[in-house]
């Protein structure tokens, strides 16, 4: 993965919780505004009205002592309200114990305003002689807005954390189907090009579905042509094949029957005649790899069912008995607990891999070598040899088609990519190793599904 890839799912998440904490930090600040506004109007409206009712209070000559005798109530605030009622002209009528005699304010207009640390409100009654001087505190209104902003901001920390526990589990549900359908591309095999389901996906996502599954309906297109292709292309060339040897052994024939060629005319025709042959005989060979590599490619090696690999290995190597090279070849097999060694697999498909194993061994391990054929309970069917091994760097590229070591032997290098493809398709593994545990040569391991 790139260091600039991305998961729509945690971008989502970061954006949306970042979008609901600046839209949660706006609308708390546009409430304590409104919230400051109407603490301000409904403080006014109350401290006004205090104004007006004192100017109503009736003043005997006794009045002032007698507010001043009066016990003060103990509040959190001493200073939260001062009240002070002066005639017109000035002189001091009564106050609450704490106001000042001198006015908190002129008294020749009606005003409501901030002084200092108070909120003035004065109100004249020119019918009574009077003038009254409300102030209320500041640092009261203030108080209160920094407790309401406490309040928001506890809720805000109490919150956020539950709207991403919220967003997360939503988005989590959405992107559910979406990992369903990631683990489905993920577990598919280079064979599987069957359409993705669409039920249950987002509408946003249905686009990019339709467009995989266009895109895999064109690539089975393409293998199926290539397939196809190879398929035809190794019948057709199947018969001219065999038609150009039975006119080439005719030929020879019909040499041999000259009526008095020179050695040297009947050696140099043999020669050439040989070397046609072959010629003819490696593209017969090619033909038949190609075929058992399409075949391979077809998926036929999907249909499986319960093989016993030891009766297996017992049919290949029957086939090399009366081969010059089957003297080189021997079977080991699991002798403890019967002799069936059961896998998942397809008995003809098998039986290529395991020949195209033994061909290969016997061709590029050199003409001395000893090649055993071994099946475990694993179950895994294993072709060994002591030749001349191959560089561990070069074992990957050999699985590829047409790809050959260093031997010197002629091939075509599509043996082991015929048995590799085998492998993956019931779910198995090639594996080459060399040099091994008992030479240089080369192990080959062919590990399979137990039945």
């Amino acid at each position: 993965m790139t260091s600039d890839a991305w998961r729509l799912e945690q971008r989502l998440r970061r954006q949306l919780l970042l979008a609901l904490t600046i839209l949660w930090l706006l609308g708390s600040a546009l409430s304590l505004y409104a919230h400051w506004e109407e603490t301000n109007e409904v403080l006014d409206a109350a401290q006004e009205e205090i104004a007006y009712t004192a100017l109503r209070i009736p003043t005997p000559s006794n009045t002032a002592r007698t507010l001043e005798a009066l016990p003060h109530p103990q509040t959190a605030h001493d200073q939260a309200l001062l009240i002070q009622v002066y005639t017109r002209q000035g002189s001091l009528i009564w106050r609450t114990p704490r106001a000042p005699d001198q006015p908190l304010a002129p008294l020749d207009q009606s005003i409501t305003r901030d002084e200092g640390d108070w909120r003035l409100s004065v109100r004249p009654a020119p019918s009574l002689d009077r003038v009254v001087i409300v102030a209320s505190s500041l640092h009261d209104r203030r108080e209160a807005i920094r407790d309401n902003i406490r309040s928001s901001v506890v809720a805000l920390l109490i919150l956020l954390p539950l709207t991403a526990l919220t967003v997360s589990w939503l988005l989590r549900r959405v992107f559910r189907r979406m990992d369903v359908l990631r683990e489905d591309l993920k577990l598919r095999g280079p064979q599987q090009l069957s359409p993705l389901p669409t039920e249950g996906l987002p509408r946003e996502f249905t686009p990019l579905v339709d467009t995989l599954n266009l895109l895999f309906e064109q690539l089975l297109q393409v293998r199926q042509a290539e397939r196809a292709f190879a398929a035809n292309s190794a019948h057709e060339l199947r018969t001219p094949i065999a038609a150009a040897q039975a006119q080439l052994q005719r030929l020879a024939h019909e040499v041999h029957e000259l009526a008095s060629p020179s050695p040297e005319q009947r050696e140099s025709l043999d020669q050439r005649i040989q070397a046609v042959t072959r010629q003819l005989q490696r593209l017969q060979h090619l033909c038949v790899k190609l075929l058992q590599l399409s075949r391979a490619d077809a998926g036929v090696a999907q249909h499986t069912a319960p093989v016993n690999l030891v009766d297996l290995a017992h049919l290949v190597l029957d086939e090399y008995r009366t081969d010059a090279d089957g003297s080189r070849l021997s079977l080991d097999c699991p002798q403890d607990g019967g002799a069936a060694v059961m896998a998942q697999g397809d008995l003809d498909t098998l039986g290529i891999a395991l020949r195209n194993l033994i061909e290969n061994a016997l061709k590029h391990s050199g003409p001395d070598s000893r090649i055993v054929v071994r099946v475990t309970r694993a179950p895994t069917i294993e072709v060994i040899d002591n030749g001349i091994g191959i560089p561990p760097e070069q074992l990957d590229t050999l699985i590829q088609p047409f790809q050959r070591g260093e031997s010197a032997t002629p091939g075509h290098g599509l043996g082991l990519s015929i048995v590799n493809a085998v492998a993956r398709q019931m779910g198995g593994q090639l594996e080459l190793i060399s040099p091994h545990a008992s030479g240089p040569g080369l192990h080959a391991r062919l590990r399979l599904r137990a039945a």
